[in-house]
């Protein structure tokens, strides 16, 4: 049997570099046919389809095939249709089969239908699925649906181990590669916006460590560039995840790679989780560690069926993430069901309050296939108003073709308690936080005032947003520009160039820096701080990064903010203070300096670093 294998992802890199990911899922599945003893010698790999090349190119390629298997998800699923389609147009008698979390559990009819050139579809777990269907297709006699049983012994072969993907990597040297590891499966949560604990089940399964160890150094080897830990929740099995993350060291240390390591931490973490992305950021390998809480709203997370720490606990742990000098950043979700505009400016505030001041990333309520969210009745209960957007979901452009199939992403732009008008007001008072407090421009001033008592972060932003609404100059222009740019996304799936998607939160950001003074002076005016002689506005200037300045530079103070909002125990005290101002990173030129407080952002570019000189 003659067969290719296509999931495409799209390009990294832009200008950089040429970066691709490798095709881990559907490896997966042909290696554990291919190695198994009723097909060991009958399958013969034609092709591997991993970038979104010419999709008249790739089915010429696969035009003589028996049977081509793709794997489908958001970034590919628009995609995939259009090369199967086109497959299928030219060559009939190639048998295509679709699996991957894009395809359906629960609306199998509609999908069935909507698709008439997919012949087979595989639901879940594609291992003992495909080799199921492969044994039917030996028989001539396959179906349209299969659903196996989940794989109970994880003992199985590995596609890197078996060399699925020695040949593109020996026939690709330019390209940096990234991929996947499994060392779990499962997600003991059940989320109703997220799909992998309907995929994979609640009861998390573990690989050998054997075979784990053995993957790493296969992936050092071959100099894999970037890893994804792809465990639900790397970390809940400190056991295991530890001597797992020791070895990977061991292996970057040995052949240099990889060079960066990523991971889904445990969603409950504790200790033991900080641990292990201490020992990452040690070798360079992460940029930070996610909290992820989705909502602050204990209504709206039991709707979600999402159980967070106790704000508590999450205070605890950024406190300690903060003296261990861990960088950080906390996902939410908007607009989640029950959520209203007073629980989502509260719950900001909230994050605000547990100690988030690095990074805060708002994600679209993306309606993924699987999703408890997506069933009818979820979404009639919570009224739920949706919208397709293109490229939403995207990647860098393919360099030897112009072809451009977008993908498609269903976003929730309107609930019953948070209606759309509301739902765009909110967007853009996360996007006030993410500038003003999290980029730095109001933080030391919200910082000091909160914590003297004087006015909490959410009185403080509130009346900054009203500031925004009524300003005339740089700062309500761009208020106004990027509300406009998202109202015609949300309506039309149109995006005004040089704005992609999630990106647009940060697509101001570059003209407040252009703008270093101006916007200083508007939070100047905004914030009132009384007694000029105190030193809080001339510190809240140095705090923000100015692309005209050279660096380090001194600072004198007469009262010690820094100190005063950093150290939970420290006491406002005046003195003469003198500081050394310096910068996160030395930048080039104008134009990455404006790059980088979009791609460092996490890593607190654009905001300054201090050291107290004796």
């Amino acid at each position: 049997m003659k067969l290719s294998l296509v999931q495409p992802n799209f390009r990294q890199g832009g200008s950089a570099f040429s970066g691709y990911w490798l095709p881990y899922s559907v490896g997966c599945v042909y290696s554990f046919s291919a190695q198994s003893p009723e097909f060991k010698d009958k399958l013969e790999l034609n092709k591997l389809v991993f970038r979104r090349e010419k999709i008249e190119w790739a089915s010429d390629d696969m035009a003589q095939d028996d049977i081509v298997l793709f794997s489908c998800y958001m970034w590919n699923w628009e995609y995939n249709k259009a090369l199967a389609k086109l497959l299928k147009e030219k060559s009939p008698d190639v048998k295509i089969v679709f699996g991957g979390p894009q395809v359906t559990e629960f609306r199998n009819a509609e999908q069935i239908d909507q698709l008439p050139y997919v012949d087979t579809f595989i639901i879940s777990e594609g291992e003992l699925s495909v080799h199921e269907y492969l044994t039917d297709f030996e028989q001539g006699n396959t179906r349209k649906l299969y659903s196996a049983n989940r794989v109970e012994d994880l003992d199985i072969p590995s596609p890197y181990l078996t060399g699925v993907f020695d040949k593109i990597i020996a026939d690709n040297p330019d390209i940096k590669w990234s991929t996947t590891l499994e060392t779990n499966r499962g997600c003991p949560f059940s989320c109703t916006f997220c799909d992998w604990g309907s995929l994979t089940y609640a009861k998390v399964k573990k690989f050998p460590m054997e075979k784990v160890y053995q993957e790493i150094e296969w992936l050092g080897i071959n100099k894999i560039e970037y890893i994804f830990m792809a465990d639900a929740n790397f970390g809940i099995f400190p056991d295991r995840d530890m001597p797992i993350t020791d070895y990977i060291l061991d292996v970057q240390k040995r052949t240099g790679f990889p060079a960066t390591v990523n991971a889904n931490w445990h969603k409950n973490a504790k200790q033991n989780v900080i641990e292990i992305v201490k020992k990452f950021i040690s070798n360079g390998f992460n940029r930070g560690m996610t909290l992820s809480v989705q909502s602050m709203d204990d209504d709206v997370l039991k709707v979600i069926k999402r159980k967070n720490m106790e704000s508590s606990h999450l205070g605890d742990m950024m406190d300690l993430l903060n003296r261990e000098g861990i960088g950080s950043y906390t996902e939410l979700i908007l607009p989640l069901p029950l959520e209203t505009t007073d629980t989502w400016r509260q719950g900001l505030a909230g994050v605000l309050d547990i100690g988030q001041h690095n990074s805060i990333e708002i994600w679209f309520h993306q309606v993924l296939e699987n999703a408890t969210s997506n069933l009818p009745e979820h979404k009639n209960e919570y009224g739920f108003k949706t919208i397709e957007l293109p490229d939403y979901v995207a990647g860098d452009r393919e360099p030897d073709h112009d072809q451009h199939i977008s993908e498609i992403t269903e976003i929730v732009k309107a609930t019953n308690t948070m209606p759309y008008d509301e739902f765009l007001d909110n967007w853009m008072y996360a996007w006030m936080i993410i500038n003003f407090h999290c980029g730095g421009w109001a933080q030391v001033i919200t910082r000091v005032w909160d914590k003297q008592g004087k006015q909490t972060y959410k009185e403080s932003y509130d009346q900054l947003f009203e500031a925004i609404q009524n300003d005339t100059g740089i700062v309500g222009n761009k208020y106004n520009e990027t509300r406009q740019i998202l109202d015609t996304y949300m309506t039309t799936g149109k995006m005004t160039d040089g704005a992609y998607g999630h990106t647009l939160f940060w697509y101001a950001n570059q003209d407040f820096h252009r703008n270093y003074d101006a916007v200083m002076e508007f939070i100047g005016n905004t914030f009132d701080t009384r007694d000029k002689r105190s030193g809080l506005f001339e510190t809240q200037k140095a705090f923000v990064t100015n692309i005209k300045h050279e660096y380090p530079q001194e600072f004198e103070a007469k009262w010690n903010y820094l100190d005063f909002i950093n150290d939970a125990d420290a006491e406002l005290t005046p003195a003469h203070y003198k500081w050394e101002v310096d910068i996160e990173k030395q930048w080039n030129s104008d134009e990455q300096y404006l790059e980088w407080l979009y791609f460092r952002r996490r890593q607190g570019f654009g905001k300054t670093k201090w050291h107290q000189k004796s």
